[in-house]
Order: structure tokens, then sequence, then C-alpha cells
């Protein structure tokens, strides 16, 4: 069956069906048959004659007419709004590329359409700023100007009108030529009704223009209906788009709606739980109330007993209140004790650091090279060279004993290697020493360089002064290097009759001793553990994309909860973002929007406990304080309410709500 009769059949089908079945089947069967059609105009590399009528596209502009009223008449004024947009499309795709269609009836549709919008678009203006107040209180940001709704075209082409300009110009060009080989048919056809002779000719001249004329506008009806498709198949894109992003918000509360009914059921169990513990008790209490009353029969001093008993432990429970307050109150003290300690011991740890540097500095001026440091330094290295050459004779004497302990071998290995640790330690504090030496002889040179520079600026006296004891301080490192360099050699000299001291001697002047690979195994417990590297730790691409598939997720959590805080439904909001903090706890922002919901839902308890989690999450963030402030002011907490407010304005001192809530609470 042709194209035409297929879509002529179904529209007439639906037309008599209209009457007596929602629009919104309707609406939902005109893009099936629009689908119908749109598969034989998808590939045209040679121009087929198709034919699009224009009826079914005025169709569906009156469809979605139709469905604008609806939705105007239920207050939805952005989708009517939406839907009349729409429909103009649709009706100017009718004016542009079919003129000669029903040009009284499209242009009396068209102007209705035009006088809807002008009607609704204030209406849906002001609705979505309300929208967009609601969100802004959702989210903590300012509220941003008005929009009106607009689809997703970006998979699209631009507009109804906009389309592929070579087609364009083609189409101008054929509209030409159709008026040009019109108007040279009407004059053939004039000139042989005029002249009779030549018949012959004009006959076959008026055929072949018959011919071209009915070419031509065949090959503008193509055309035409190949650019009036193009709107359909934007539209059909359209609502692919619109009816994925549907999918994935129903599956969203989908998920929501399964962890609700699973709350549900836990509740109806619990209820049920609690009810037969109720009926319990109440059984527990009729009999304890029938003891009770059988007691009262049998003797009403038993009764004034208790009553004094319990007259006795109400005043003991008063006198243990008055003492919990009171050890309350003291802790409170011992709590700010406490607090200035810790401060006044900072302060006291500050100084300490501050004298221990002093002293550094003035034990490298006065007393680091002592003429007894050399002496303990060669007395050092008398006893180090002493344990190494014991060290040297025990690991000798063992490994020459076949059957020694393996654990007393290692232990002396560990001995030697700890005694080579030890000198090397040693030669290390003595470079360190020399340096600091060397430095602290830089410095004075410094100084009595500038002191000579210093020249007319400064007093002559203490000038004078500063240099002398700049220079005694000189004089006093070179008679310590050289008194050093006198025991040293004194100590060689020495050491030509005795072999421990040439030893020892050796370790002091020489390089440090290396470690052998075994001994620094048996050194290796005693050094301190380096970075850790987790076992469990991926690759940073897998990382990367669990991080996208859950921002994707959060997204669409997100965009779900919004519509149903938009639209007042609190607790499918509630479930979502508590859906969102399952899968990514550290999202201060869902913390913060799920505050909202719960001071919405007037349970300002878990609003402060929300909050307070999206403040330690976000120190930084002033309206987390804010918010926190203003839940535990509803929970009757002022003194934690002005504390967070006080700290929400130190990290945004221009917050006016911030200040509104202070002054209030003040």
């Amino acid at each position: 069956m042709p194209v035409r009769r297929v879509a002529h059949t179904m529209r007439c089908h639906m037309i008599r069906r209209v009457s007596r079945i929602p629009i919104l089947a309707a609406v939902a069967a005109v893009p099936w048959v629009v689908g119908m059609m749109l598969p034989l105009q998808a590939n045209p590399p040679q121009e087929v004659s198709v034919a699009f009528d224009p009826s079914d596209v005025y169709f569906q502009g009156y469809l979605s007419s139709r469905d604008a009223e609806l939705l105007e008449a239920q207050g939805d004024f952005i989708g009517a709004l939406r839907k009349l947009e729409r429909a103009k499309e649709m009706f100017d795709v009718v004016r542009h590329y079919h003129p000669e269609w029903k040009e009284r009836m499209v242009s009396g549709r068209h102007a209705k359409t035009e006088e809807s919008l002008q009607r609704v678009r204030p209406l849906a203006d002001e609705q979505l700023r309300k929208q967009r107040e609601v969100v802004a209180e959702l989210e903590g940001a300012p509220v941003r100007p008005a929009e009106r709704p607009r689809e997703d075209r970006s998979a699209v082409p631009g507009g109804v009108l906009q389309q592929d300009p070579m087609l364009s110009r083609r189409l101008k060009e054929a509209e030409a030529e159709v008026e040009r080989l019109r108007a040279e048919s009407a004059k053939s056809q004039e000139a042989g009704r005029r002249q009779q002779a030549g018949g012959a000719e004009l006959e076959r001249r008026n055929a072949e223009l018959q011919v071209q004329l009915q070419a031509a506008e065949q090959g503008l009806r193509s055309l035409r209906s190949r650019l009036s498709t193009a709107p359909v198949e934007s539209e059909l894109l359209s609502l692919n788009q619109r009816i994925a992003s549907l999918e994935q918000e129903r599956g969203a509360m989908a998920m929501a709606l399964e962890q609700s009914r699973g709350a549900h059921n836990e509740s109806m169990a619990r209820v049920a739980t609690l009810e037969a513990d109720l009926n319990r008790m109440k059984q527990e209490r009729d009999v304890i109330e029938r003891d009770l009353e059988a007691e009262r029969r049998v003797s009403n001093q038993v009764v004034a007993g208790l009553r004094r008993q319990l007259k006795g432990l109400e005043a003991e429970l008063e006198k243990r209140n008055g003492e919990l307050s009171e050890a309350h109150g003291r802790i409170r003290s011992l709590t700010e004790e406490l607090r200035q300690s810790r401060d006044a011991y900072a302060q006291l740890q500050g100084e300490r650091d501050a004298l221990m540097i002093e002293r550094d500095q003035m034990s490298a001026l006065l007393k680091l090279n002592e003429q007894g440091r050399i002496q303990q330094l060669i007395e050092q290295n008398l006893a180090v060279a002493k344990n190494l050459r014991e060290a040297k004779e025990r690991v000798a004497s063992l490994e020459s004993q076949a059957e020694t302990d393996k654990d007393a071998i290692t232990d002396a290995l560990r001995d030697l290697a700890i005694a080579k640790t030890q000198i090397n330690g040693l030669q290390r504090e003595k470079r360190e020493q020399d340096k600091r030496l060397s430095e602290l002889e830089e410095r004075l040179k410094r100084e009595e360089q500038a002191l000579a520079d210093a020249g007319a600026l400064a007093d002559p006296a203490e000038s004078e002064m500063l240099r002398d004891i700049v220079r005694r301080q000189l004089r006093v490192q070179e008679r310590r290097r050289q008194a050093r360099d006198l025991v040293v050699r004194a100590a060689r000299n020495l050491g030509g009759q005795d072999p421990d001291l040439a030893d020892a001697i050796s370790l002091f002047d020489g390089q440090e001793v290396e470690l052998t690979p075994d001994e620094m195994k048996l050194v290796a417990d005693r050094q301190v553990d380096g970075e850790f590297v987790s076992p469990f730790a991926r690759d940073r691409g897998s990382v990367s994309q669990s991080m996208e598939r859950l921002n994707r997720d959060i997204a669409v959590f997100e965009r779900t909860a919004e519509k149903s805080f938009v639209a007042g439904r609190l607790l499918p909001a509630r479930e979502l973002y508590q859906m969102i903090l399952d899968q990514h706890p550290g999202h201060s922002p869902s913390w913060c929007r799920l505050g909202v919901v719960h001071l919405k839902l007037d349970d300002a308890a878990a609003a402060a406990e929300t909050f307070r989690r999206a403040a330690e999450l976000d120190p930084r963030n002033p309206y987390a304080h804010r918010m926190l402030g203003y839940s535990l002011m509803c929970a009757g907490d002022s003194n934690a309410a002005e504390a967070a407010l006080r700290k929400s304005l130190e990290q945004s001192p221009n917050d006016a709500r911030g200040r509104m809530l202070l002054a209030t609470l003040c």
C-alpha cells in the first residue's frame, strides 16, 4: 500500500476515535505513523517523489494545541507553553512548505496559537520563577533569573525553518522554474488560440512545456516533502531524548520506591512487634493493678510505707540531680581550665624551642670546640675501636669453631655491624662539628668586616669593643684548632707504640666504615620503617572510571530528587539523597540538601545532625554552618546555635541571613 494511503487511513481512523480516547493516546499514535514514513526518506541518493501529506503535520500541531489547552486547565503553564511552541512549529512547516494547502485554515490556526502563546508565556515564566525559588531553597544558592525551558536539540537540526542551505536554494530554484514553465505554458496556449496556422508546432511546444512543468512540479513536491519531514524527525529525536531521560529518572525513583517499601515493611513489622509488646505490657499492668488492689485491701500500712519510701527516693533523686548539675559545672570549668592549660603549654613549648635554638647558638659560639671535647672524641673512638676489635675477634673465634651455635654467630655479626654503625655515627658527628666551627669562624669574620665597613656611622667606642671581642673569639678558635692538632699528633706518635691507639686514630681521621649487605640486613630492624604501599590500591585509570560512573549516578539521583522536592514529595526526595550518600558519603552538597528536606519535614534534630556532618566534611562552607545554627535554634539549643552562626559569619562576614539569624537568637 502506498505511504500516502497508509497515512491517510491511519489519520482518518484516529480522527474517528479521537472523541472516544484520551488525547495522550492520540499523541502516541501520530509519531508511530510518522515513524512508518521516515524510513522511506532516510536514504535519498536520487530524487524520489515521497508523498508526505501536510495534513499529518497539521494534525500533529492540532493535537499539541489540544494538549496545551488541557495542561493550561490543569495549571501546568510550562508544559502548555512547550506544547504551543511545538504546535506553532508544525503550523509553520505547513505554511512554509505547503502554502497552497488550505491557507485560510492554517493561517487561522496559526493566529490562534500565537494568541495562546502570548497569553500563556507570562504565566509560564511566573511558574518557572517559583520553581527556581524552590530549587534555590533546596540548594542554598542565590535565586537565578527565570528562563523558559528549552528542549535539548543538540543532536537534531536547529529549527523548523533553518534547513540545509543547499536544499533551500534548490527549493527556491524549483519554485522559480515551476512559475517560469507555467508562464510559458500559458503564453503558448494563448498564442495557439490566436494563430490557427502552425498549430502542430504549437501543440508540440505546449506538450513539451506540459511535460517539463509536470517534472518541475514533481521535483518541487519532492523537495517540499523532504524539507517538511525534517521538523518531524527533529521532534522524534527530541522525544526519544526526553524518553531516555525520563527512563533514567524512573529508574532512580524505582530504586527509591523499593527502599521506601523495604523501610515501610520494616516499620510495619516493628509496629506489629510494638503492638504485641503493648498488649503484653497491658496484661502485666492489669495483673499489677489487681495485685496492688489486693494489697491495698489487705494492708493500707504497706502502701503508706511504700509511699514514704517513694518520697524518700524522690528526695534522694533530686539531691543526686543537684550533685550531677554541680558535677557538670565542675566538668565545664575543668574543660576550660584544660584548654587554658593547653594554650599555656603551647606557649611554653614555643618559648622553650626558641630558648633551645638560642642555647645551641651560644653553645656553638662558646663551648663547641673545647679541648675536653677532642679528648672525649678520642676516648669514644678508643672505646668503639675496642668494641670493633673484640667483635672481630669473636667473629673469628666463632667462625673457627664449626659446631658453634648459629645464634651466637648471628649475635656476634650484629654486634660487629652495630659497632661499625656507631663508628660511622661518630665520624658524621665530627664532620658536623667541623662544619659548625667553620660556619662560626665565617660569621665572626663577616661581623668583623661589617664593623669595619660601618666606619663613622657607628659609635667608635662600641665598634672598637666589638672588634676586640671578634678578634678574641677568632684567636680562641685558632688556639683550639692548634691544640686539637697537637693532641691528634701526639696520639699518632703514641699510636706507633700502641696498636689500639693507632686503630682509633685511623678511625678518627678515616672514611666511614662500609657495611656488608649481610650486616645491613642485621641492623635493618633498628631503623624506622619507610613508606607503606597498600596492596589494595588500584590504578588511576580504574579509579577515574569509577568516579565517572559515580558522578553520572549522582547526577541522575540529584535531578530526580530535585523534581520530587519541587513537586512537594519530600519523602521520596529524602530517600534519593540518602541513596546518594550511601554511594558517596563524602558528598557535602547532598548532606546540605538532605538537611533542608529534614527541616521541611519538621525534624530539626535530624537536620542538625545532617548539617553537622556537612560542616565536618567541608569546614569552610558558611552555608552548612549557618543552616546548622538555624537547625539547632529550631531544636532549642541556643548556645550551640550561636556558636555555629558565629563560625558561619567568620567564613562569610557579608552573609545577611546569618547576621539576621544571630540577631534573632541574641
